[in-house]
């Protein structure tokens, strides 16, 4: 039984959020001592999370001793991050500073060491009477304190910030790891050798040399602060490339000399457990990074090519990757018929897009909303991105021909209420994953497709009958990734009149987009966010859903039922300023 506790109410006014040094000097000079309320309460009161999601939490905590109650709310995906730290703001009766748009003080940053802020992830902000100014995302870490005092001969007055926030500033407002000494120790231990020619056994030892192992540490590192998603090591003739993918576009780091490629290749090859004598074929492996406490999934391919071996390293944030609908963007309207499409105990429900689309952070996050349901949960994937408590999730492997179809048959007898399947690649695949919508069961899935409408085609192309089409399917979501305008650097956006004329865009209306600048890393965009259109499949468009429709007359009736086009959304957001009209124009749908 739970203790009748009374929920508390956060005064009128809040949490105090400081999004600049004049809010935050304000908010300083109004505190006065931490309340009383548990944390679990205020989430309560606020409306954030039910009492039985609260149980839940507290019956975890027991099990795992050491983790706090907002990291494991966050984990599950019942709360975000922002939630959490709102809470403890009034909890602690301490400011949140949100760091992404915040007024850093540069005088003050270049107090505090690069070294310092990374070990303990607490960002130097500004001066307030005779101390300084420290975000943390655990004020309660005497040791961080007493180390920033002592280094910079100041007090400190900590306030709160999201980890996120943190290592995002961190990432901003330091400059990468300089490696440059660790570069000169191992170009002078690989002298004599001529490109990349270097005897397995001699790469293997240099390997494990310490400045190999620190700049490969380094390189990734560097990669999860300034939130990559890949990291690229391209060899070329004379040199090496490092590159990283942020928000979608590839920025170019640095470049090292030929000879440090095997080094660096072969300790990559250790570091994901693959064969480092292995040169002629192409290899895939995988590791993880603890990073404070976050595991962070390393998805390693290595190819050879004629200039070298070729790496890049994919990067997922077990944690932060996760998404809840809530935190998708959809507008309300969409996100309630979402949410009332997944309330359904039969049918499929389909994304789409191409890759890099965010298919699979759309599919998890419908996971996080039908797993707060005492419902069996079963996924199949190629490969699993993200693990989720309570779900089981099974990897494809080609290797063994354990195909997404053979997993399908064998997992129908464990009596799921729910079914994940990573994508539908053959009609095999499609024949029994409408068996199980007509059997009683949820499907969840992904197909290539440019746009909603072309999905029912395209169900009907590989031999699915348009009566079972009509009978399962209850709607497809089609979306794109489009990079967000860097909130510090916009400027007006000069558009190409033919632009304008394919839009149908005003020639007055003015758009906007990111110049480049030190808190984008030059891009002018900073994060991604996804249009999308959500095609409901009404009475109305099941009684078109035949052989030879066409895909323009099921568009026209998605329209006149409520849907909103991928590109009218994209449209949208472009004349809110998020967007820059090209990138509209980029992932328009003809």
């Amino acid at each position: 039984m739970t203790p009748t506790t009374p929920v508390a109410t956060p005064p009128a006014a809040g949490p105090r959020i400081a999004e600049n040094r004049e809010q935050l000097h304000i908010a300083l000079e109004k505190i006065a001592r931490p309340h009383r309320e548990l944390l679990g309460r205020l989430l309560l009161s606020e409306g954030k999370l039910r009492e039985q999601q609260l149980n839940d939490a507290l019956a975890m905590q027991q099990q795992e001793r050491g983790k706090r109650l907002g990291e494991i709310l966050v984990k599950s995906g019942v709360v975000s991050q922002e939630d959490v730290y709102r809470a403890l703001s009034y909890q602690l009766d301490m400011p949140l500073a949100r760091l992404g748009t915040f007024d850093i003080d540069a005088d003050v940053v270049q107090l505090v060491s690069q070294d310092l802020v990374r070990k303990h992830n607490c960002m130097p902000l500004m001066l307030f009477e005779d101390r300084m100014v420290v975000a943390m995302d655990d004020p309660s870490n005497v040791h961080a304190i007493d180390q920033f005092g002592f280094a910079t001969s100041r007090m400190i007055e900590p306030v709160l910030a999201t980890p996120d926030d943190v290592e995002l500033a961190i990432a901003t407002h330091y400059a990468p790891f300089d490696d440059k000494q660790l570069v000169a120790q191992i170009e002078q231990m690989t002298i004599g050798t001529v490109g990349t020619d270097m005897d397995p056994r001699r790469a293997e030892q240099l390997a494990k040399e310490r400045p190999t192992v620190r700049l490969v540490n380094n390189i990734i590192l560097d990669a999860i602060h300034r939130r990559a998603s890949d990291i690229h090591i391209r060899p070329r003739e004379n040199s090496v490339d490092l590159l990283f993918r942020i928000d979608g576009a590839m920025l170019h780091v640095r470049s090292f000399s030929r000879g440090l490629l095997p080094a660096i290749v072969s300790r990559i090859k250790i570091i994901a457990g693959l064969d480092i004598s292995e040169r002629r074929l192409p290899q895939d492996g995988r590791s993880q990074v603890n990073r404070r406490g976050r595991l962070i999934d390393l998805r390693v391919s290595i190819i050879p090519a004629i200039t070298g071996e070729s790496v890049v390293i994919r990067i997922l944030d077990t944690q932060s990757g996760l998404r809840s609908l809530e935190e998708l963007g959809f507008s309300e309207h969409d996100h309630e018929r979402l949410r009332m499409l997944l309330a359904h105990n039969h049918g499929i429900l389909l994304v789409t897009g191409p890759t890099g689309s965010g298919k699979s952070t759309t599919l998890y996050a419908a996971l996080q909303q039908l797993r707060r349901r005492p419902i069996n949960i079963i996924t199949v994937e190629d490969p699993v991105e993200y693990r989720l408590d309570g779900v089981r999730q099974i990897q494809v492997n080609q290797a063994t021909n354990y195909t997404f179809a053979r997993a399908l048959r064998h997992i129908l007898r464990h009596d799921p209420d729910v079914i994940m399947i990573g994508e539908i690649r053959d009609a095999e695949t499609s024949r029994i994953a409408v068996e199980s919508a007509l059997t009683g069961h949820l499907v969840l899935s992904t197909l290539h497709t440019n746009s909603a409408a072309a999905t029912v085609t395209r169900l009907l192309e590989i031999g699915i009958e348009p009566y079972l089409v009509n009978s399962v399917l209850l709607g497809v979501l089609a979306q794109r990734l489009v990079r967000r305008n860097c909130p510090n650097c916009r400027v007006e956006e000069t558009v190409d009149p033919a632009v304008r004329r394919e839009l149908d865009v005003s020639i007055d209306e003015k758009f906007f987009r990111g110049k480049g600048c030190e808190h984008c890393n030059g891009t002018g965009c900073h994060g991604r966010v996804a249009v999308y259109e959500l095609l409901e499949v009404t009475p109305p468009l099941r009684d078109l859903i035949r052989a030879n429709v066409l895909t323009s007359q099921l568009e026209r009736a998605a329209i006149e039922d409520g849907m909103t086009p991928l590109t009218d959304n994209a449209l949208a957001l472009a004349r809110q300023g998020e967007i820059p009209l090209s990138e509209a124009f980029r992932v328009r749908l003809e």
